[in-house]
C-alpha cells in the first residue's frame, strides 16, 4: 500500500473536510495503536478487535461516512431509498440533482442491488456524476459521488494505493 497515494486519495474525497480527512489517515498511517484507541468503538462496529494492515483504508472510509461523504447501503437495497442515499450524496457536494421518477416502477424495485446500481449510475452519468463504491470486503456497499471528470485520476490513485473503488456494480 503506498501511503502517499492513499493520502492524495484521501485529499480527493475530502470535499470541504480535508484537513479532518487527512488528519485521521494520516494517524492511521502513523500511529495506528493510537488511531485505534481514539475509535475504539467505531472499529468494534466492524469486528475490529486490533489495528490491521487495513487500518487507513477503513480510516477513509469512516470519516468520510461520518461526514455524509459516503453512504453505506446493504448489499439487498434497491428502489426509492438508494436513490434518496444518493440524493444525499449529490446535495453534500453541491452535485446536480437527479429526477428519479422512472425509477418507481416495480421492474427497478424488484431487481438485485448490483444491477439497480448500474441503472443509478447510467442515470448519474447524464449529469457528468460518477456512482462509485469503496470496496471494505463486506456484504455492504459504501456508496462515493465523484465528478465524472475526477474518476480516471481516483481509480490511478486507488490502484498506487492498493485499495478498491469501484464505478461498476
Amino acid at each position: 500500500m503506498s501511503n502517499s497515494a492513499l493520502l492524495e486519495l484521501s485529499r480527493k474525497l475530502s470535499f470541504d473536510i480535508e484537513r479532518v480527512v487527512l488528519d485521521d489517515v494520516a494517524l492511521a498511517i502513523e500511529r495506528p495503536l493510537a488511531y485505534f484507541e481514539k475509535y475504539k468503538d467505531r472499529l468494534d462496529e466492524r469486528c475490529i478487535t486490533e489495528p490491521i494492515e487495513e487500518l487507513a483504508w477503513i480510516s477513509l472510509v469512516d470519516v468520510l461516512l461520518e461526514h455524509q461523504l459516503a453512504f453505506e447501503i446493504d448489499w439487498k437495497e434497491t428502489g426509492m431509498y438508494v436513490c434518496e442515499v444518493v440524493d444525499e450524496l449529490l446535495d453534500r457536494k453541491k452535485l446536480a440533482s437527479i429526477d428519479w421518477e422512472e425509477f418507481e416502477n416495480d421492474p427497478y424495485n424488484e431487481m438485485p442491488t448490483d444491477e439497480f446500481l448500474n441503472h443509478v449510475a447510467k442515470k448519474l452519468k447524464e449529469a457528468a456524476v460518477s456512482l462509485a463504491y469503496m470496496d471494505i470486503d463486506s456484504d455492504s456497499y459504501v456508496l462515493i459521488t465523484v465528478p465524472t471528470a475526477d474518476i480516471e485520476e481516483i481509480k490511478w490513485l486507488v490502484e498506487e494505493a492498493g485499495v478498491v473503488i469501484s464505478d461498476s456494480f
